[in-house]
């Protein structure tokens, strides 16, 4: 089993996955009260990462205390900026829209007041059950959509550091480090489906 702030340091990690910008870009970690060293670190540890040097990259976050409680305020600034997005889509509100998007991955997509019309009619689609068709027009727009886990039982029987950890890693949409994470944990993952897209 690993120790609770090497799991926090692989949680951590998994945010470097696809850099800041992926992670709602530095206006989330801006929020979250990141310091500029806490920003610098992800990216850094971001570059090494991609180059293969994993211990290096763990070693600079943890240094940098990326710990429990930074990963927490990055999770709920990105869900304050999730909201935002969420009601300017439901109020119909192009300007706030384009507000809550910026520097995010949204805003490389959604570029003009017809982008916005689309990302619009595919989240009414999906609240009306209409799954498939909402994800057609996400997939028109180039927005990749996550999928909810298949199991949600295997979280229930982990400890909260483990929970954070796959979270985070989650949100990076890193199912590499999630599975290790279980594993490591002890939980004996199906061969097929959990890897799934």
């Amino acid at each position: 089993m690993q120790s609770k702030s090497l799991l926090i340091a692989i949680a951590a990690f998994a945010v470097t996955t696809t850099g800041v910008h992926a992670y709602g870009g530095t206006k989330v970690l801006q929020r979250a009260n990141i310091s500029e060293d806490q920003i610098a670190a992800l990216e850094e540890a971001h570059e090494l990462r991609k180059n293969g040097d994993a211990d290096s990259a763990r070693d600079i976050l943890i240094e940098a205390g990326i710990d429990e409680e930074v990963m927490r305020s990055i999770r709920d600034a990105k869900r304050e900026i999730k909201n935002e997005v969420r009601e300017a889509v439901e109020n119909n509100d192009y300007e706030a829209f384009v507000e809550a998007i910026e520097d995010g991955p949204l805003a490389d997509i959604i570029t003009s007041e017809a982008d916005f019309e689309k990302f619009r009619e595919a989240h009414e689609l999906r609240e009306d059950g209409q799954h498939e068709e909402a994800r057609e027009i996400f997939d028109d727009l180039g927005i990749e959509r996550k999928h909810k886990p298949e199991r949600p039982d295997i979280i229930e029987n982990l400890t909260e550091e483990q929970r954070e950890a796959v979270r985070v890693a989650r949100a990076a949409n890193d199912r590499e480090t999630v599975r290790s994470i279980l594993e490591e944990a002890g939980v004996e993952l199906p061969d097929r489906g959990w890897n799934r897209n």
